[in-house]
């Protein structure tokens, strides 16, 4: 699985915002509707145009839109990211991602701007004519910790959907004898946000972002300033790749987060992926058996990937490494790795 292509790739950069966010009336709406994820490999821009608001970049493997007043009015305390994935033609597991990206206001963002991670999900082993398991709802994910930036009046805030799809010689459109522009296109998402508890008033929110990256050394570091001192939370969302010569797809780890010397704690990546099986019906049944002992994983085709919190002290410098009990990462292995640090 190669990882996607993001709006930045860098060490560590800053993101700092402070002030009240506004309280309106929580609800939900939709931020993409069926938007289609085009192939990772391709060259040149696919033959799309986007919707009215929405702006493709990567030649159609990431789409930008900015929130408008109306919809930033509806973001709660509690608000959730809910996921819709449409199969078409790449029935493979695929990497899928919504992003954050926050804007003095009138300031469009560039591909410079280091985007921050709010869900991580993998795709379910499915296609086009599958019936049921053609659409694959996630589970709502918690974006409640970025609440008060995303509700923010005063700035900008842009979201982004990342991931690409791999159409490929001989997935299940070669002989369906569809239209090139279908082939073109891997599978759709739908995002929508929703909220239910008021958002209070003044508030606070800060982000400090170490960008998404495919990591291929442990530990992962990096270093940043900050606008901020105080308590907060680290977000790390995780996960190994490869799978060739014991690759880093196939194992789970003990990972160690540690913020300014101080460590902030441990967690463990493994997960059980039998749950997910009827979402996959092309799959390889053998992913989802085993996980709790000769089989294991660190994610699952079809779910969302779990974010770890940690609570932790941001100062106005930063350093921070994410280490692993196995630091062995094989040639054509990596760590998909975003870890974000949070104003409390």
């Amino acid at each position: 699985m190669r990882p996607f292509r993001i709006l930045a790739i860098a060490t560590l950069h800053l993101l700092a915002i402070a002030g009240a966010a506004r309280a309106g009336t929580p609800g939900t709406f939709t931020v993409f509707d069926q938007i289609p994820q085009f192939g990772i490999y391709v060259s040149e821009p696919p033959n799309y145009t986007p919707p009215p608001g929405i702006v493709m970049l990567n030649n159609g493997t990431t789409f930008l839109t900015k929130l408008t007043a109306a919809q930033r009015s509806k973001i709660g305390a509690d608000v959730a990211a809910n996921v819709t994935y449409h199969a078409q033609c790449d029935n493979y597991d695929r990497l899928g991602a919504l992003s954050m990206i926050v804007k003095p206001k009138g300031v469009a963002p560039t591909l410079g701007d280091p985007p921050i991670e709010l869900v991580r999900w993998i795709t379910p082993f499915s296609n086009y004519w599958r019936g049921q398991y053609a659409t694959r709802t996630y589970p709502p994910a918690s974006l409640a910790p970025f609440a008060a930036i995303l509700g923010d009046p005063r700035v900008d805030v842009w979201l982004a959907l990342q991931g690409g799809s791999n159409p490929y010689d001989g997935d299940p459109c070669s002989t369906r004898g569809v239209d090139p522009d279908f082939a073109a296109v891997g599978f759709k998402y739908t995002i929508t946000l929703s909220s239910t508890v008021p958002l209070a008033a003044p508030g606070r929110g800060l982000a400090v972002p170490v960008p998404v990256n495919a990591y291929t050394a442990v530990p992962v570091s990096g270093s940043a300033a900050s606008r901020f001192s105080g308590p907060g939370k680290a977000i790390v969302t995780v996960t190994g790749h490869g799978s060739a010569d014991g690759g880093d797809e196939y194992k789970h780890t003990r990972d160690t987060l540690t913020v300014n010397g101080a460590l902030a704690g441990s967690f463990s990546t493994k997960v059980n992926c039998s749950a997910y099986s009827k979402y996959s019906p092309d799959g390889n049944p053998f992913i989802f058996i085993g996980n709790d002992s000769f089989n294991p994983r660190n994610w699952c085709p079809g779910a969302l990937v779990k974010p770890f919190v940690l609570p932790v002290t941001i100062g106005a410098d930063n350093s921070v490494s994410l280490d692993m009990d196995d630091p062995s990462v094989p040639e054509g292995s990596y760590y998909q790795t975003s870890i974000t640090l949070v104003a409390d």
